[in-house]
């Protein structure tokens, strides 16, 4: 019988104490980060509402626009001239972000100027 109280009296206090602290009210929700890589295009040209991709040829790259010189990339913003983000060695998408690679610091100074990587937030 004490067993029996005892374990009751346990499995009360394990509510009590879910309740009272509920999971929910918190934690801080999920961020998932999703990479998709643009590869090397050639010129990368920042249109304002969408990024221009010149590949230069046409096997372009696979998650750009495959069979194309050129790939459009919408985002937000309001359009505007052509400022020229050159060539750099590698564009991912991080979802809440761009990473732009230049493999070296002189980097371009449209971008990011003395940097390897330069971010463009979304």
């Amino acid at each position: 019988m004490l067993f029996s109280v005892t374990r009751i009296a346990l499995f009360a206090a394990a509510i009590a104490t879910v309740a009272a602290n509920p999971v929910a009210d918190h934690e801080e929700p999920t961020i998932v980060k999703r990479e998709t890589s643009y590869g090397n295009p050639d010129l990368v040209t920042d249109q304002g509402n969408r990024f221009k991709l010149n590949f230069g040829s046409t096997d372009g790259h696979s998650n750009a626009c495959p069979g194309h010189y050129i790939c459009y990339i919408p985002k937000n913003g309001d359009q505007h001239g052509d400022v020229s983000l050159g060539n750099p060695d590698d564009m991912v998408d991080e979802g809440n972000r761009w990473r732009l690679n230049y493999g070296s610091t002189s980097g371009h100074p449209n971008a990011c100027d003395g940097h390897y990587i330069c971010y463009i937030s979304k």
